[in-house]
């Protein structure tokens, strides 16, 4: 896993509007980043495009971050994540506007599975680990949730439950996997 003070000090660095910061931030943070817009876009390009506005609102949001609110990749995932989900939203718009049949290939390809583009490094095996850790219904559901972009509402389709229990779901989730990336962070 990253240095989490490493990270918040980049993070730091960039509020200062430090670009070399930037850069480095960039290189220790961009392989995983763009493995999470993929994983909800389905595409190369989009996701390519999703990280840098992801790095630009990184950018200009970094003197708002806050070690004490939460994780520095949380914080990051978290930007690129919502970035990719309204990315996802207008295509989905944009196909429904012109009103044509067709599909857009490159949200629906499968020919590039996310796993192969991929950096298996330390952070990545943290966190499968962890996922580890989760009940497999809480590890659904952290994984649907977060890594392919599922709403809470069809997450409760999914799951033939109401949105309330998927929220306490991803909540119980969400607190066990931090739990056990912070003690896995201290340990190293």
């Amino acid at each position: 896993m990253q240095n989490q003070s490493e990270l918040v000090e980049l993070l730091a660095r960039c509020g200062l509007r430090d670009q070399s910061a930037l850069k480095e931030l960039y290189e220790r943070t961009s392989p995983y980043l763009n493995r999470v817009a993929f994983n909800i876009v389905k595409s190369d390009d989009l996701s390519n495009e999703i990280l840098q506005e992801a790095f630009v609102q990184i950018w200009n949001s970094a003197g708002n971050y806050r070690s004490d609110k939460s994780q520095p990749l949380t914080w990051l995932t978290s930007i690129t994540r919502y970035r990719s989900l309204d990315r996802l939203a207008k295509e989905k718009r944009h196909i429904e506007n012109r009103s044509e049949d067709t599909e857009l290939d490159s949200l629906d390809s499968d020919n590039n599975s996310p796993e192969e583009r991929a950096l298996h490094g330390q952070e990545q095996v943290d966190i499968n680990q962890c996922l580890q850790t989760l009940n497999e219904r809480g590890r659904n559901c952290i994984t649907l949730a977060y890594i392919q972009g599922y709403s809470r509402g069809e997450l409760a389709n999914k799951f033939n439950t109401n949105v309330n229990t998927i929220k306490s779901w991803l909540h119980r989730g969400a607190k066990r996997l931090k739990e056990c990336l912070e003690y896995k962070t201290q340990i190293s």
